[in-house]
């Protein structure tokens, strides 16, 4: 039940009472009521007094008022129709004229009321993490959703963050209190403390006695240690990631496949932490370089269940319209090394020859043309002269924009003679013939 959101919960509830939004459609005219058309009686809600359940004709509104110790949407109805008649689902596309259809009201006479998890630790949240953070309401399910609100207590120029249901979702079961938060990952934050409330769209609203201290988590730039962003002739460029406070004392570190380290400078923080210009060193050549960032003189990681980030793939182009490689790897699995692939300039690439197929991401920016065809070069180290070109995937896609960035993924199938290779993505335009070759992947490929 962890995942059960609220949305969801208030369709339960809706599925469970049936009843509530139910069909009721004729098929005995005997002992109706004087409008001739078949309608819910009686009806009983197992828990809650007979009195606090009312049936509303003229309305066709079903009215509970719900009881302080029932905080779950698990309710089972007992109903009681007029004769001939029977409860039929609102997915029912063909429904009878004479359908009646109910409506329910929910009421609650004690107040909502939100507080953080007891054991909730230190009332704090990383930015960006992987956690979610615990709340507890109490007289909470009323039949109306809503959103929790997140204010920041210090700074009142700070965007107030909204989360709505999908990030809500019971903590243990739909019984308890608990609920567990996800704040959305590109939510704009500033780090401090903020006051917690939820607000239902019937007007009930809490407000929580405790704030939240959202904390600087832990620096990442992506999920896979391959950076879409490149540097023109070392010009500035703006890298996104999480975590990317001024106040964390940032660096940014270049090395090339020889080992050379560039220092750079940075500036334009954003106030949220999610980007910054990296300015490289205007005397840095077009190729593929490990950037890594540093935090207060530290290496910054980030560790994802499975793998740590601190290492990323950064590349460095002569013009816009030069592609570049983002990531290359084999097509089995068990080739894929994710964000360590670049480090090992001196451990070539291999593959069977039989199974000598990569996946490859690769970016462009072009001039508007309706048409391009993608190839990989793979130049023989082995056998000089040598040049063998294979399409990468569909080769013409669809029109593109003048100077806009593209980012492309696809198969790419290497059946060349066993041997070691230089390997390069072309990317042509088969109504003028020009073509772009991206610099050549740092590491050796090689067929065996």
């Amino acid at each position: 039940m962890s995942s059960l959101t609220i949305d969801r919960c208030w369709f339960l509830l809706m599925r469970i009472l049936l009843w509530c939004f139910a069909l009721c459609s004729a098929c005995d005219r005997k002992n109706v009521l004087p409008d001739d058309k078949p309608r819910i009686l009686e009806m009983e809600v197992v828990g809650i007094d007979k009195e606090e359940v009312v049936v509303d004709q003229i309305k066709r509104m079903i009215i509970v008022e719900l009881p302080d110790e029932i905080n779950h949407p698990l309710l089972y109805t007992r109903i009681k129709l007029t004769k001939g008649a029977e409860l039929v689902t609102r997915q029912n596309a063909a429904l009878p004229p004479d359908t009646v259809r109910y409506g329910f009201q929910f009421n609650r006479k004690a107040p909502l009321s939100i507080e953080l998890a007891d054991e909730y630790k230190g009332n704090k949240c990383p930015i960006a993490g992987d956690e979610s953070f615990s709340i507890k309401m109490k007289n909470f399910f009323d039949g109306s959703p809503g959103e929790l609100h997140l204010k920041h207590q210090l700074d009142l120029s700070a965007p107030e963050i909204v989360i709505n249901s999908c990030q809500i979702a019971f903590s243990d079961g739909p019984s308890d209190e608990k609920f567990n938060v996800s704040i959305p990952l590109r939510s704009r934050i500033v780090p401090g403390p903020y006051n917690i409330s939820f607000h239902k769209q019937n007007g009930r609203m809490a407000t929580a006695s405790k704030p939240l201290i959202l904390d600087k988590g832990s620096i990442r730039l992506t999920w896979t240690g391959y950076l879409l962003e490149r540097s023109i002739n070392g010009a500035p460029v703006k890298i996104t990631g999480f975590n990317l406070y001024e106040s964390s004392n940032l660096a940014i570190t270049l090395t090339d496949a020889d080992g050379k380290t560039y220092q750079t400078k940075l500036t334009g923080y954003d106030p949220f932490g999610q980007s910054v210009t990296l300015h490289p060193d205007r005397s840095i050549r077009a190729g593929y370089y490990t950037l890594q960032v540093l935090t207060n003189g530290k290496l910054a990681s980030y560790y994802d269940g499975a793998r740590t980030f601190q290492n990323y793939r950064f590349a460095v182009t002569k013009t816009p319209q030069q592609p570049f490689i983002m990531m290359f790897e084999g097509a089995d699995i068990k080739h894929h090394e994710y964000s360590d692939v670049f480090l090992y300039r001196d451990k070539p690439l291999t593959f069977e020859k039989e199974r000598a197929a990569g996946y490859m991401m690769w970016g462009f920016a072009n001039r508007k043309t309706s048409i391009l065809w993608f190839d990989v070069e793979m130049e023989s180290i082995t056998q000089p002269g040598y040049v063998s070109r294979k399409y990468i995937g569909v080769r013409n896609l669809v029109k593109y924009q003048e100077g806009v960035e593209e980012q492309l993924e696809d198969q790419a199938y290497l059946n060349c003679p066993p041997g070691k290779y230089r390997m390069r993505v072309v990317v042509t335009n088969p109504e003028t013939r020009e073509e772009y070759k991206s610099e050549p992947f740092e590491r050796v490929v090689e067929i065996r």
